[in-house]
């Protein structure tokens, strides 16, 4: 305030001298050139400032100018409000920088469409699911590059409440869910997620359904017809009810295999952490033999293989699950006469492998990607006569999964197939290290 009064002081000590002059009738003249002089150098002084403001108004990125007197204080404040809103804006970009980013990395497919369904702006996922190109589509009509029917219908329908599922343009093997969320009045964001492994999941489950009720269905009907038979008789003959018993027994015990094999799947993939223990491998090996000779009954050579003492850090009681799968398959699936071995041992990398060879008929290559898959059959006809279940390889799988291992096929059409538990070296125990402390819990997932 003190600066703004002191450039004023030239000017009022003008206008004084000037008054005084004008007292005096002989300097009248002299005191309106005077007077003119000071009015123009006055008015001559705000052009050029004005002239300044209106430069740096133009390019308001140049430096502030300075100015003399009121001037200086102007051209101060301004700065300051220049500088103020510039690092307004300067936050402002770097945030919407940061949320573009972020959402161009998204892994759903995001389109903004303007008010007549034009592209605005899209992210990578757009891009590789839908086709579109950020430096090509921009400002085209979303429905002349999208050219499927059931999406134009969709589109124009114009409701929000409602989805689309389509497969994706640019990967077929893709499905989409298409929905649309508005923006704002004239924006409308497209937003396509990828439901493939959700498809897949509840085609599973469908499939499981009506494989379990598949299953299920032959061995009531066969209990259930024969109940009916037994209330219709009227002299009820012992000789043949005792087998028609026979058979009920062996149908329910066969729903009783399966409802253990689905309680064993459900346990397996509902727990969360596994309690380990040091498994004697060798001697499970051993019980499993004497197992599978008793399931044989004289029908096949069984053969053990004990190439280490090592153990393994895990669950024994699902180790014996899995391992037991493997060996009822190959006595199930070798004709009599053949030979099956059974094996333990390490590899390469110290890691370990329990492994059952069986000299049976072998697999075709194009079913060994999916023996695994939950009720899946090579030979149905030939998997039923012999009792299984359908869900002993998928036991194996998820056993091993909770192992860390996995599971190795190996099959030659008339000749005989192996398959092989392969367990990681974290979880084996070394012969010289029979009493090594358990794995913890928390490594067990």
């Amino acid at each position: 305030m003190r600066e703004f009064w002191w450039h004023r002081l030239p000017a009022a000590a003008g206008f004084g001298l000037i008054f005084l002059i004008f007292l005096t009738s002989r300097g009248l003249v002299v005191a309106l050139s005077v007077t003119l002089l000071v009015l123009m150098a006055y008015l001559l002084r705000h052009l050029w400032q004005l002239a300044q403001l209106d430069a740096w108004l133009a390019h308001p990125d140049r430096q502030v100018p300075r100015g003399v007197g009121e001037w200086g204080d102007v051209f101060y404040r301004l700065g300051k409000m220049w500088r103020l809103r510039q690092d307004g804006q300067d936050v402002a970009m770097a945030s919407l920088e940061q949320m573009l980013q972020a959402t161009r990395s998204l892994p759903d497919g995001v389109v903004i469409l303007d008010q007549r369904d034009r592209i605005a702006w899209l992210n990578d996922a757009a891009e590789r699911y839908l086709g579109l190109s950020r430096t090509r589509d921009l400002g085209q009509f979303v429905y002349y590059l999208l050219r499927n029917a059931s999406f134009v219908e969709w589109l124009t329908l114009d409701d929000l409440s409602q989805s689309l599922r389509m497969r994706a343009p640019a990967k077929p093997e893709i499905t989409l869910n298409l929905q649309m969320v508005r923006v704002s009045r004239d924006q409308r964001m497209l937003l396509a997620h990828d439901i493939t492994e959700l498809e897949r999941v509840d085609a599973i489950r469908r499939d499981f359904v009506a494989n379990v009720s598949h299953e299920l269905r032959t061995p009531v009907t066969v209990i259930a017809g024969f109940l009916e038979t037994f209330d219709e008789m009227e002299m009820p003959d012992f000789e043949g009810v005792r087998k028609h018993v026979h058979l009920m027994r062996e149908q329910s015990d066969r729903i009783r295999h399966l409802l253990d094999d689905l309680l064993a799947l459900a346990r397996l993939d509902g727990e969360q952490d596994m309690k380990n223990e040091s498994v004697d491998v060798p001697g499970l090996v051993e019980s499993l033999a004497g197992e599978a000779r008793s399931l044989s009954q004289g029908r096949h050579e069984i053969e053990v293989r004990i190439d280490s003492q090592a153990r393994l850090i895990g669950r024994s009681q699902d180790l014996h699950s899995a391992f037991g799968n493997l060996v009822s398959n190959a006595v199930r699936y070798t004709p009599a006469g053949g030979r099956i071995t059974l094996r333990w041992a390490l590899t390469e990398g110290n890691g370990a492998e329990f492994s059952v060879r069986d000299t049976g008929e072998g697999i075709e290559p194009e079913h060994i990607p999916r023996l695994t898959e939950r009720f899946y059959r090579v030979d149905r006809g030939r998997s039923r006569a012999t009792g299984g279940t359908g869900l002993g390889l998928a036991i194996v799988k998820h056993v091993l999964q909770r192992h860390q291992g996995k599971l190795k096929v190996e099959s030659t059409v008339g000749k005989g197939s192996t398959f092989t538990a392969l367990l990681p070296a974290d979880r084996v125990i070394p012969e010289t290290a029979p009493d090594a402390p358990s794995m913890p819990e928390s490594a067990a997932a």
